[in-house]
């Protein structure tokens, strides 16, 4: 006759709670640092009107802006297998772990394929191809960044994080869309390039909370105590 035992779920989850807990962590540390790397560079040069023209090729901030840029992007991968070792929760249409690490990779890839001096807009005088890579990927990357704070809006696990996630997600589309309109219609310059790095920062900083959160639901799911059933034929 079969018997059925219990033993304490902690046990069990334990490991996947402490390697989600970790690599979360690890990736609030990333986007917190590459926002500040972000305004370091920003503090350095502050006649640069647009996030990108900071790692625009012979730009002397390039290494560092791009290296923030690359944080950026570990810092996304990061949170995103975060998830994936929880396995559970966090999924809204489909699993915020995939918007994160196609974010991620974006990010990455605009990390290396940097726009040319200036930065210019695509298909305008003096700009070069890899001006379109790095601004297409840029810009998908930043968009997917949205798309994760609005799933995020939709969990009902965290009402503070939802709330956080909706207050983000208002600011930086409100502010990137009225900077992009005045890059677009040549406004006023100063105001467009403070929005835009407003809207960054903004986002970054989201990351990093996502991460702690991710981070404090792995330390709880490891501290709760609980049977599990295992059955022995």
């Amino acid at each position: 006759m079969p018997k059925t035992l219990e033993r304490p779920v902690g046990v069990i989850a334990r490991p996947r709670a402490v390697r989600s807990r970790g690599l979360a962590t690890l990736g609030a540390g990333c986007a917190f640092a590459s926002a500040a790397l972000i305004w370091l560079c920003r503090a350095e040069d502050p006649s640069v009107h647009y996030v990108s023209q900071l790692g625009a090729t012979g730009m002397p901030t390039a290494p560092l802006f791009n290296l923030a840029l690359l944080l950026l992007a570990i810092a996304a991968v990061m949170v995103d297998r975060a998830l994936l070792a929880r396995r559970v929760g966090y999924v809204a249409g489909w699993p915020i772990a995939t918007t994160l690490l196609v974010c991620g990779l974006c990010f990455g890839f605009a990390s290396v394929v940097t726009c040319s001096p200036g930065c210019p807009v695509p298909f305008t005088a003096g700009s070069l191809p890899q001006d379109f890579v790095h601004i297409t990927f840029a810009v998908l990357g930043f968009v997917l960044a949205i798309v994760a704070m609005a799933q995020t809006a939709m969990l009902r696990r965290r009402p503070w994080m939802r709330a956080a996630s909706i207050l983000t997600l208002t600011a930086v589309g409100a502010t990137s869309f009225t900077g992009a309109m005045i890059a677009l219609f040549r406004g006023d310059t100063v105001l467009g390039g403070n929005l835009e790095f407003t809207a960054a920062t903004l986002a970054i900083t989201w990351f990093g909370v996502f991460g702690l959160q991710v981070a404090a639901d792995a330390s709880a799911a490891d501290r709760e105590p609980g049977p599990a059933e295992v059955t022995i034929p």
